[in-house]
């Protein structure tokens, strides 16, 4: 299941209990790396889903010494 919507909450029972799942395989590891999505895991219904990485279209400005 894939949630780019609500990106806090599980899609099955909107929880706030979730973490990061680990990737299983090839499949999942182009997942994170090409597309920028990553495995989640709800710690209260134990569904899996995949959710756009947060910090992936962050830009950060560069700090520059005084």
């Amino acid at each position: 299941m894939f949630s780019l919507t609500k990106p806090r909450n599980c899609p099955g029972c909107e929880s706030t209990q979730i973490h990061r799942s680990r990737r299983k395989g090839l499949g999942e590891f182009l997942l994170h790396n090409v597309f920028f999505l990553t495995p989640y895991r709800c710690k209260d219904c134990d569904i899996r889903y995949f959710r756009l990485r947060i910090g992936a279209f962050v830009h950060k400005p560069h700090e520059h010494p005084a």
